[in-house]
Protein backbone atom coordinates (compact mmCIF):
# COMPACT_ATOMS: atom_id res chain seq x y z
CA UNK A 1 0.00 0.00 0.00
CA UNK A 2 1.44 3.36 -0.79
CA UNK A 3 0.72 6.26 1.31
CA UNK A 4 0.27 9.57 -0.46
CA UNK A 5 -0.11 12.74 1.81
CA UNK A 6 -2.24 15.66 -0.09
CA UNK A 7 -1.49 19.22 1.22
CA UNK A 8 -2.86 21.11 -1.70
CA UNK A 9 -6.69 21.86 -2.27
CA UNK A 10 -7.73 19.91 -5.29
CA UNK A 11 -10.56 19.30 -7.18
CA UNK A 12 -12.83 16.07 -5.18
CA UNK A 13 -13.23 14.43 -8.73
CA UNK A 14 -9.12 14.51 -8.71
CA UNK A 15 -9.00 12.72 -4.98
CA UNK A 16 -12.27 10.50 -6.02
CA UNK A 17 -9.63 9.18 -8.84
CA UNK A 18 -6.94 8.60 -6.38
CA UNK A 19 -9.27 6.71 -3.85
CA UNK A 20 -10.25 4.31 -6.57
CA UNK A 21 -7.32 3.32 -7.01
CA UNK A 22 -6.82 -0.07 -4.58
CA UNK A 23 -3.22 0.45 -3.64
CA UNK A 24 -2.85 4.18 -2.58
CA UNK A 25 -3.98 5.43 0.80
CA UNK A 26 -5.05 9.07 0.30
CA UNK A 27 -4.16 11.96 3.75
CA UNK A 28 -6.22 14.48 2.66
CA UNK A 29 -5.13 17.87 4.80
CA UNK A 30 -5.27 21.09 2.12
CA UNK A 31 -3.48 23.66 4.16
CA UNK A 32 -1.78 21.81 6.66
CA UNK A 33 1.06 24.12 8.36
CA UNK A 34 4.66 23.40 7.34
CA UNK A 35 5.59 22.51 10.38
CA UNK A 36 2.31 19.83 11.12
CA UNK A 37 3.70 18.45 7.70
CA UNK A 38 7.22 17.67 9.18
CA UNK A 39 5.76 15.66 12.07
CA UNK A 40 3.79 13.46 9.82
CA UNK A 41 5.37 13.07 6.57
CA UNK A 42 8.13 10.10 7.52
CA UNK A 43 5.41 7.20 5.95
CA UNK A 44 4.70 8.70 3.26
CA UNK A 45 5.66 7.78 -0.14
CA UNK A 46 4.49 10.51 -2.42
CA UNK A 47 3.75 14.14 -1.36
CA UNK A 48 1.05 15.92 -3.87
CA UNK A 49 0.83 20.14 -3.02
CA UNK A 50 0.04 23.42 -5.20
CA UNK A 51 1.83 25.76 -4.31
CA UNK A 52 1.16 25.84 -0.24
CA UNK A 53 3.42 23.69 0.95
CA UNK A 54 7.32 24.44 0.57
CA UNK A 55 9.12 20.84 -0.64
CA UNK A 56 12.28 21.51 1.08
CA UNK A 57 15.41 19.64 1.92
CA UNK A 58 14.40 19.76 5.54
CA UNK A 59 10.99 18.13 4.24
CA UNK A 60 12.94 15.80 2.32
CA UNK A 61 14.67 14.49 4.75
CA UNK A 62 12.54 13.48 7.37
CA UNK A 63 10.55 11.54 4.25
CA UNK A 64 12.68 8.44 3.60
CA UNK A 65 10.19 6.72 1.95
CA UNK A 66 9.04 9.64 -0.27
CA UNK A 67 9.82 8.39 -3.99
CA UNK A 68 7.44 11.05 -5.63
CA UNK A 69 6.80 14.52 -5.28
CA UNK A 70 4.03 15.89 -7.02
CA UNK A 71 2.82 19.50 -7.76
CA UNK A 72 -1.08 19.75 -8.95
CA UNK A 73 0.14 23.30 -11.19
CA UNK A 74 2.62 24.43 -13.85
CA UNK A 75 5.70 25.32 -11.67
CA UNK A 76 7.85 23.98 -9.45
CA UNK A 77 8.91 26.86 -7.83
CA UNK A 78 8.00 25.67 -3.96
CA UNK A 79 10.52 22.21 -4.71
CA UNK A 80 13.92 21.91 -4.18
CA UNK A 81 14.44 20.32 -7.29
CA UNK A 82 18.18 19.70 -7.08
CA UNK A 83 18.05 18.30 -3.76
CA UNK A 84 15.24 15.81 -4.41
CA UNK A 85 17.06 14.38 -7.97
CA UNK A 86 20.26 13.34 -5.96
CA UNK A 87 17.83 11.63 -3.55
CA UNK A 88 16.28 9.71 -6.21
CA UNK A 89 12.67 11.42 -5.93
CA UNK A 90 10.83 11.42 -8.69
CA UNK A 91 9.12 15.42 -9.95
CA UNK A 92 5.78 15.84 -11.73
CA UNK A 93 3.66 18.82 -12.42
CA UNK A 94 0.86 19.68 -14.75
CA UNK A 95 2.06 21.68 -17.47
CA UNK A 96 -0.67 23.35 -19.51
CA UNK A 97 -3.53 22.65 -17.29
CA UNK A 98 -4.61 26.53 -15.83
CA UNK A 99 -2.40 28.21 -19.36
CA UNK A 100 -6.01 29.44 -20.71
CA UNK A 101 -6.83 30.80 -17.16
CA UNK A 102 -3.62 32.31 -16.31
CA UNK A 103 -4.22 33.71 -19.73
CA UNK A 104 -7.46 35.26 -19.69
CA UNK A 105 -6.52 36.72 -15.99
CA UNK A 106 -3.69 38.68 -17.92
CA UNK A 107 -5.79 40.43 -20.00
CA UNK A 108 -8.60 41.03 -17.47
CA UNK A 109 -6.02 42.68 -15.05
CA UNK A 110 -4.57 44.39 -18.08
CA UNK A 111 -7.81 45.96 -19.08
CA UNK A 112 -8.89 47.00 -15.42
CA UNK A 113 -5.37 48.45 -15.45
CA UNK A 114 -5.64 50.57 -18.47
CA UNK A 115 -9.44 51.58 -17.86
CA UNK A 116 -9.43 52.23 -14.37
CA UNK A 117 -11.73 49.91 -13.15
CA UNK A 118 -10.86 49.24 -9.44
CA UNK A 119 -10.34 53.21 -8.36
CA UNK A 120 -13.55 54.07 -10.48
CA UNK A 121 -15.11 51.27 -8.26
CA UNK A 122 -14.10 52.75 -5.46
CA UNK A 123 -14.85 56.01 -6.10
CA UNK A 124 -18.58 54.96 -6.93
CA UNK A 125 -19.07 53.10 -3.71
CA UNK A 126 -18.07 55.89 -1.55
CA UNK A 127 -20.89 58.02 -3.57
CA UNK A 128 -18.41 60.37 -5.64
CA UNK A 129 -19.08 61.22 -9.40
CA UNK A 130 -16.15 62.35 -11.03
CA UNK A 131 -16.28 60.57 -14.51
CA UNK A 132 -13.61 62.47 -16.47
CA UNK A 133 -10.39 61.22 -13.84
CA UNK A 134 -11.38 57.45 -14.70
CA UNK A 135 -11.34 57.90 -18.64
CA UNK A 136 -8.17 55.96 -19.06
CA UNK A 137 -6.87 54.42 -22.15
CA UNK A 138 -7.70 52.46 -24.59
CA UNK A 139 -5.36 49.31 -25.92
CA UNK A 140 -5.45 50.31 -29.49
CA UNK A 141 -2.31 50.88 -30.57
CA UNK A 142 -0.67 50.29 -27.86
CA UNK A 143 2.27 48.13 -27.36
CA UNK A 144 2.75 45.01 -25.28
CA UNK A 145 6.02 43.36 -24.35
CA UNK A 146 5.76 39.85 -23.17
CA UNK A 147 8.28 38.18 -21.09
CA UNK A 148 8.39 34.37 -21.89
CA UNK A 149 6.75 33.13 -25.06
CA UNK A 150 5.64 30.06 -23.53
CA UNK A 151 2.16 28.44 -22.89
CA UNK A 152 0.50 31.31 -21.30
CA UNK A 153 2.91 33.96 -23.30
CA UNK A 154 1.41 32.94 -26.54
CA UNK A 155 -1.82 33.19 -25.36
CA UNK A 156 -1.72 36.46 -24.11
CA UNK A 157 0.10 37.77 -27.30
CA UNK A 158 -3.12 36.16 -29.46
CA UNK A 159 -5.83 37.90 -27.47
CA UNK A 160 -3.43 41.34 -27.43
CA UNK A 161 -3.45 41.14 -31.39
CA UNK A 162 -8.00 40.77 -30.91
CA UNK A 163 -7.77 44.33 -29.31
CA UNK A 164 -5.07 45.06 -31.93
CA UNK A 165 -1.71 45.97 -29.92
CA UNK A 166 1.77 45.23 -31.15
CA UNK A 167 3.54 42.61 -29.36
CA UNK A 168 6.72 42.34 -28.64
CA UNK A 169 8.34 39.38 -26.89
CA UNK A 170 11.77 38.38 -25.61
CA UNK A 171 12.42 34.94 -25.00
CA UNK A 172 16.03 33.86 -25.47
CA UNK A 173 15.05 29.88 -25.15
CA UNK A 174 11.97 29.40 -28.49
CA UNK A 175 12.96 29.24 -31.70
CA UNK A 176 12.29 32.00 -34.59
CA UNK A 177 9.09 30.27 -36.06
CA UNK A 178 7.86 30.39 -32.44
CA UNK A 179 7.19 34.38 -32.73
CA UNK A 180 6.37 33.92 -36.17
CA UNK A 181 3.46 31.28 -35.52
CA UNK A 182 2.25 34.04 -32.59
CA UNK A 183 2.66 37.20 -34.48
CA UNK A 184 5.03 38.73 -32.10
CA UNK A 185 7.92 40.80 -32.83
CA UNK A 186 10.96 38.98 -31.56
CA UNK A 187 13.34 41.77 -29.20
CA UNK A 188 16.30 41.95 -27.19
CA UNK A 189 15.46 42.16 -23.20
CA UNK A 190 16.81 46.09 -23.80
CA UNK A 191 14.29 46.80 -26.59
CA UNK A 192 11.46 45.31 -24.78
CA UNK A 193 11.67 47.10 -21.51
CA UNK A 194 12.27 50.76 -22.92
CA UNK A 195 9.48 50.15 -25.74
CA UNK A 196 6.72 49.02 -24.24
CA UNK A 197 3.61 50.31 -22.83
CA UNK A 198 2.77 47.67 -21.34
CA UNK A 199 5.06 44.87 -19.83
CA UNK A 200 3.67 41.36 -18.77
CA UNK A 201 5.98 38.70 -17.01
CA UNK A 202 4.94 34.91 -18.19
CA UNK A 203 7.99 33.24 -16.74
CA UNK A 204 9.12 30.73 -13.99
CA UNK A 205 10.82 31.29 -10.97
CA UNK A 206 14.67 30.19 -11.29
CA UNK A 207 17.69 32.01 -10.46
CA UNK A 208 17.83 33.54 -13.84
CA UNK A 209 14.44 35.26 -13.05
CA UNK A 210 14.33 36.14 -9.67
CA UNK A 211 13.91 40.12 -9.12
CA UNK A 212 14.72 40.40 -12.92
CA UNK A 213 12.84 43.47 -13.08
CA UNK A 214 14.34 46.10 -10.29
CA UNK A 215 15.74 49.86 -10.41
CA UNK A 216 17.39 49.96 -13.01
CA UNK A 217 14.82 47.97 -15.58
CA UNK A 218 12.46 50.42 -14.39
CA UNK A 219 14.27 53.82 -14.94
CA UNK A 220 14.44 52.69 -18.24
CA UNK A 221 10.87 52.37 -18.96
CA UNK A 222 8.28 54.33 -20.63
CA UNK A 223 6.71 56.97 -18.24
CA UNK A 224 3.22 55.49 -18.00
CA UNK A 225 3.99 51.94 -18.13
CA UNK A 226 1.82 49.37 -16.88
CA UNK A 227 3.54 46.08 -15.37
CA UNK A 228 1.44 42.71 -15.44
CA UNK A 229 2.59 39.24 -13.23
CA UNK A 230 0.60 36.57 -13.60
CA UNK A 231 3.49 34.12 -13.15
CA UNK A 232 5.77 34.07 -10.02
CA UNK A 233 6.29 35.87 -6.87
CA UNK A 234 9.62 37.26 -6.96
CA UNK A 235 10.42 38.07 -10.18
CA UNK A 236 9.51 41.94 -10.07
CA UNK A 237 11.63 43.34 -7.03
CA UNK A 238 8.58 44.79 -5.03
CA UNK A 239 10.00 47.91 -3.27
CA UNK A 240 11.04 49.63 -6.28
CA UNK A 241 7.23 48.88 -7.89
CA UNK A 242 6.23 50.26 -5.27
CA UNK A 243 8.76 53.29 -5.42
CA UNK A 244 7.72 53.87 -9.39
CA UNK A 245 3.83 53.81 -8.99
CA UNK A 246 4.32 56.32 -6.59
CA UNK A 247 6.47 58.54 -8.75
CA UNK A 248 4.30 57.76 -11.18
CA UNK A 249 6.40 56.49 -13.93
CA UNK A 250 4.41 53.31 -13.41
CA UNK A 251 0.67 53.98 -13.97
CA UNK A 252 -0.35 50.38 -13.08
CA UNK A 253 0.35 47.11 -11.67
CA UNK A 254 -1.62 43.97 -12.33
CA UNK A 255 0.12 41.77 -9.88
CA UNK A 256 -1.29 37.76 -9.21
CA UNK A 257 1.59 36.45 -7.09
CA UNK A 258 4.02 37.72 -4.25
CA UNK A 259 7.22 37.43 -2.98
CA UNK A 260 5.58 36.37 0.29
CA UNK A 261 1.98 34.72 0.48
CA UNK A 262 -0.38 35.16 1.57
CA UNK A 263 1.09 38.88 1.90
CA UNK A 264 1.90 40.45 5.23
CA UNK A 265 2.56 43.72 6.31
CA UNK A 266 2.81 44.94 2.51
CA UNK A 267 1.43 48.18 1.24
Amino acid sequence: MYKILVTGSIHKIGLEMLRKEKDIEIHYAPDLPYAEILKIITPFHCILSRSETAISKELIDKAPKLKVIARAAVGIGNIDVNYATEKGILIINTPGKNTNSAAELTIGLLLSAMRKMIPAHIHMSELKWDRHTFTGTELLGKTIGIVGLGNVGHRVARYAKAFDMEVLAYDPYVADEVFERHNSKKCTWDELISSADVISLHVPKNTETTGMIGAKEFSRMKSGVVILNTARGGIIQEKPLLEELKSGRVAAAGIDTWEVEPPKHNP
